[in-house]
Order: structure tokens, then C-alpha cells, then sequence
């Protein structure tokens, strides 16, 4: 073997190692590569969920139900806490025995189901309490969306 057949065989080896690392450097960043990407389509995955959830939300009444002092009385109040009208609001305490209820059935007919709620809105109900009432209680309110879909919600409220 001549000296530039050495020289050549020495420097084709050279550079299969030069190339053999360069492989080996290519695959670890693509595999970064891919892992960044699969990480950017699960962000934009949840980022369209929460959209799709905020676009919702904006066609959905949300109320809240608190128990305030009144002067010497109690009273509930339903207020509407979202950007849509809330029709046909109903509100049921969930007492174990029917005598705990502070609400005055013939105020609540008369005044439920509120035919509709503007945002802001608010109505509100005496609660008759006593020494023996509890001072909190599970409550169901139920209201129809401007789309016409049913909504309820479970809330408790104390004093």
C-alpha cells in the first residue's frame, strides 16, 4: 500500500466519524424537535378548549345566591353575575325537614320563576329566620339560557 493509499483510507475514516456524530447530534435534535411539537399541539389543543369554553360561558347565564342583612330582616338575594339574561329562575332550599325553609311560600309565588334576570339584575326573597334556623343552607337554583338550554346549580350560603 502506498503512502496516499494510507493517507486516503485514514482520512475516509476520519470522516465517517465526522459523519457518524454529525448522525448522531441530527437525531438527538430532531427528537427534541418532535417533542416540542408534540408539547405546541397539546398548548394549542387546550388553548381552542378554553375558547370554545369562553364562547360558551358568553351564551351562558351564571347566578349566585347570597343570604345579606336587611336593616332588623334577612333576605336572599339571586343576583345575575353574567353577560346574558337569565329567564324562568327558580330557587329551591334543600332542607331535610320542609318547617326549617325561611322562605315565605306565598313571597316565593309571587315572585318566582322570575320570568327573566338582566345582567346585574337581581331579586331578592325575605328569609324568615329564627333563633332555631340554621345559619347556612344548600340551595338548587334553576334558570333557562338565552339559547333555551336548562341550566341548574348547586350553591350553599351562610350567614
Amino acid at each position: 500500500m502506498t503512502l496516499y493509499e494510507i493517507l486516503s483510507v485514514v482520512l475516509a475514516c476520519i470522516a465517517l466519524i465526522v459523519s457518524f456524530v454529525v448522525w448522531t447530534g441530527q437525531r438527538r435534535i430532531q427528537g427534541e424537535s418532535n417533542d416540542l411539537q408534540r408539547a405546541t399541539s397539546e398548548l394549542a389543543k387546550k388553548q381552542l378548549d378554553i375558547l370554545l369554553r369562553e364562547e360558551q360561558g358568553k351564551n351562558t347565564a351564571r347566578l349566585s345566591l347570597v343570604i345579606l342583612r336587611d336593616g332588623k330582616t334577612y333576605r336572599f338575594r339571586i343576583t345575575n353575575i353574567s353577560q346574558v339574561d337569565a329567564r324562568d329562575v327558580e330557587m329551591e332550599l334543600l332542607v331535610k325537614k320542609p318547617e326549617d325553609s325561611p322562605i315565605i311560600p306565598s313571597e316565593y309565588a309571587e315572585k318566582f320563576p322570575a320570568r327573566e334576570i338582566p345582567p346585574g339584575g337581581a331579586v331578592t326573597l325575605i328569609a324568615a329566620l329564627h333563633l332555631g334556623s340554621p345559619t347556612a343552607y344548600n340551595a338548587l337554583l334553576k334558570w333557562t339560557n338565552p339559547d333555551g338550554s336548562k341550566a341548574q346549580e348547586q350553591t350553599y350560603v351562610a350567614l
